[in-house]
Parts: structure tokens; C-alpha cells; sequence
């Protein structure tokens, strides 16, 4: 199926339909992935192909739905053949908020889903008298005063009652939402479901000593720890180990092209750029190890890169990020390093590539690892029982709430 001669309308109010759900996204481009899948070429970024369908579903079921990413690559606004409509604002939903609200307003929602601490956009749907649901992938840990610059009032604007659940990727971002004063009573731990699981391949007991092979997939920066790593590179060849580094994902590239020029590494280090979702799968199996090596100060939820790691059976060296806590050990699930420390980070790679038996307990290890992170609130079951709304329903979200738990 392509997309030309498609609809490129939208329903009005006057379409009177029951509900209208309004998803609204920080940054991506659904109406590129939605191509992509159409020809095959699978996903770039992980569930992109599982968003759409379940948004297609609730608008099918329940009236009508859109999908909108504010910092889209470019501006668009198309009804997909499925029913679905899509939106690309091309804005900063921070410094550009006027044009994500008129693009909302347009769609004139019943229903809005926030993925991400949008302030602007959860303050657009409560004012507005919207039913407002938020759905992160996001920790807070970060300092107050920073905190507030960033997102502002978070945790009061989270507890008003036209906001009603949170929901966040991980319990470790669960848990920073209650620390920052969210109640617990509406936080909600979600996950995606995953078609593969480690026990789909076996473990690996050892790596071919002439192919040593560093693997790093995320965004492309500092906080992500990408310096980190190429600096470790360093070390560990200094150390006589020939390892090679593979970057995957999009950001500062040419940043950090030229700290790997400065440091004599660019025959020893691959930019791939973004790939597919199983593309990377297979650069995961095949590396010696996958790091993950964030910064505290970069506001991750649960990486997609420890599922797929896992996935891949092949040992993880991570930094000691708070969101990896009580997952993550380390010398038990993975090789655990101070954040921002590269020489600590190639003492652990060093240390696993020096002891098989250590290597092959921690490939062995990522069965019962993977099933310690699975939960059982999924994205779409959240968002279909949160729009039906029913008795049942509302029992259902408040037995998986954090505040449930505690």
C-alpha cells in the first residue's frame, strides 16, 4: 500500500464521533514509519509498528484518533487508509507551544495522551477540560532547580485531578515520579510487550578474540554517556586489547567524530548512523559486549537497549544510573561502572574479556534478568481500558498503580 492520492483531511467536529484521542509525541515522525513498514523495511526505533496499530485500533473502536509529533523533521497532516490521522508540527513544544496547542485545538480532542513530561501540553488538556493521561518514559532525578527550569511545576500540575494517571516505563521511574511528589495512587508502571525473549537463542560462553567488538546504541551525546565510552576505547587498546567500537543511533556525530580524531581512534570506530530495529538485534548478538553507559544526569526511564541485550544473550557493561538499579548488578546480571568514568568502564570490559566463566554467567544470567523487568501493564491495554473507562476498568488501573504496591 502507498500513499498517494490519500485523504489528506481531517474530521471536523461536525463528524460527531464519540471520542476523539489525540497522542501527542515530543519528536519522531510516524508518518515515516508508517512508510517504512508499508515498504517493508522494517522499524528503526523499537514498537513504532506496535503505536500505530494500537492507535488505529482506538480510533476504530472508540470514534477517532491522531497521532501527533511536535519536533517532526517536517510538517505534515494525513489520514492514513487505516483510519488513523497523523501529524507533523515541525516545533519545539517548549518554545513554539502556540502552534502544538492550534494543531491540538484543530483536532478539537476528547481524549489526549501525553508520551513525555510535556508540561505545556498536559497544562493544554487540563485547562481545557480534557481527559488528560500522561504516559513517560522519563526518571527525575535530576537537581530541583534544574528540574524546575526544565518542566516547571511538575509534580503539582501531575496531581491535579484533570490529570488522571501517570504512567511511567520502569519502576525505578515510577519511583522518581513519587519522589518529586506525584501520589503513588496515580502512577501506573507500563511496559511494551516483546515479541523476542533471551530464551529465543542460546547463551554465550565465548567471542572471537580477533572480531572484539564494542557495541553502543542510543542518542548520540554527552549525557548518553558516547565520550565515555570512546575514551574507554582508548584505554582498552592502550592495554593492548584491539577492540572495535560500533555507535548506532543519530545525534552529534560530527562532535564526536572529532574527539575520536583527537584521539587517534577513527580507524577503530564506526558511526552506523540509525538502523533498522533488527538490524540492531544482529549487531547485538554478534558483539563481544553492549554498553550502557548514560550519565546520571540524562533522564532515562528503562532503555529498550538492556531488553534487546538481553535479548541478544550477549553481556551488558552499564553505568550505575539510578533507573538500572536493583536490574543491573553488578558481576551478577552485568559489569557495573561509576557514570562518567571511562578508565572505570574499560577496568570492567577488561575484567569480563579476562574471565569466560564470569562472561558466560552474565550471558547465562539474562533469562531470569529479562523476566524481572517485564511488567504487566502494556501501552495499549493502558490506553484502551483508560478510554473505555469503566468500572472494571478504573479497578483495573488502580490494582497496577504504584500506590497498589506500597
Amino acid at each position: 500500500m502507498t500513499l498517494a492520492g490519500l485523504n489528506k483531511e481531517v474530521r471536523t467536529r461536525e463528524d460527531h464521533v464519540e471520542s476523539r484521542i489525540l497522542i501527542v509525541q515530543y519528536a519522531g515522525d510516524y508518518l515515516a514509519a508508517y512508510e517504512r513498514l508499508q515498504q517493508r523495511g522494517g522499524e528503526i526505533y523499537h514498537a513504532h509498528g506496535y503505536v500505530l496499530e494500537q492507535a488505529t485500533s482506538l480510533g476504530a473502536q472508540y470514534g477517532d484518533a491522531a497521532l501527533l509529533c511536535c519536533r517532526s523533521p517536517r510538517q505534515y497532516e494525513i489520514r492514513l487508509p487505516e483510519g488513523l490521522t497523523v501529524m507533523g508540527a515541525g516545533a519545539d513544544p517548549r518554545r513554539e507551544k502556540a502552534i502544538i496547542q492550534e494543531r491540538a485545538r484543530r483536532y478539537d480532542p476528547t481524549h489526549v495522551v501525553v508520551l513525555g513530561p510535556l508540561t505545556s501540553v498536559l497544562q493544554w488538556g487540563a485547562v481545557t477540560g480534557r481527559r488528560t493521561l500522561g504516559i513517560f518514559a522519563d526518571s527525575f532525578e535530576t537537581p530541583w532547580v534544574r528540574r524546575l527550569y526544565r518542566y516547571g511545576r511538575l509534580g503539582a500540575l501531575l496531581n491535579s485531578p484533570q490529570i488522571e494517571w501517570i504512567a511511567n516505563h520502569g519502576l525505578n521511574a515510577c519511583r522518581s515520579l513519587a519522589r518529586i511528589g506525584v501520589s503513588p495512587t496515580k502512577i501506573i508502571p507500563w511496559d511494551f510487550p516483546h515479541p523476542r525473549r533471551p530464551t529465543d537463542l542460546t547463551a554465550k560462553s565465548e567471542w572471537d578474540a580477533s572480531d572484539l567488538t564494542l557495541l553502543y546504541v542510543g542518542v548520540v551525546s554527552k549525557a548518553k554517556g558516547v565520550s565515555d565510552v570512546i575514551e574507554a576505547l582508548r584505554y582498552l587498546r592502550d592495554r593492548g586489547l584491539p577492540f572495535r567500537l560500533k555507535i548506532v543511533g543519530e545525534g552529534d556525530l560530527e562532535r564526536f567524530r572529532s574527539l575520536a580524531q583527537r584521539l587517534n581512534l577513527e580507524a577503530h570506530l564506526d558511526f552506523l548512523g540509525a538502523v533498522s530495529n533488527e538490524t540492531v538485534l544482529q549487531l547485538m548478538r554478534k558483539a563481544t559486549i553492549v554498553t550502557i553507559p548514560s550519565r546520571h544526569e540524562y533522564p532515562e526511564g528503562m532503555p529498550f537497549t538492556i531488553y534487546e541485550a538481553l535479548c541478544a544473550r550477549t553481556p551488558i557493561v552499564a553505568s550505575d544510573h539510578p533507573m538500572f538499579r536493583g536490574h543491573l548488578r553488578d558481576r551478577e546480571t552485568a559489569m557495573v561502572f561509576p557514570a562518567g568514568h571511562p578508565q572505570k568502564l574499560a577496568s570492567k570490559i577488561e575484567e569480563l574479556i579476562s574471565c569466560p566463566a564470569l562472561y558466560y554467567a552474565l550471558s547465562a544470567a539474562s533469562v531470569a534478568t529479562w523476566e524481572g523487568l517485564q511488567l504487566p501493564v502494556k501501552w495499549g491495554d493502558l490506553l484502551h481500558r483508560w478510554v473505555r473507562s469503566s468500572q472494571s476498568d478504573h479497578e483495573w488501573l488502580s490494582q497496577h498503580s504504584l500506590g497498589h504496591s506500597l
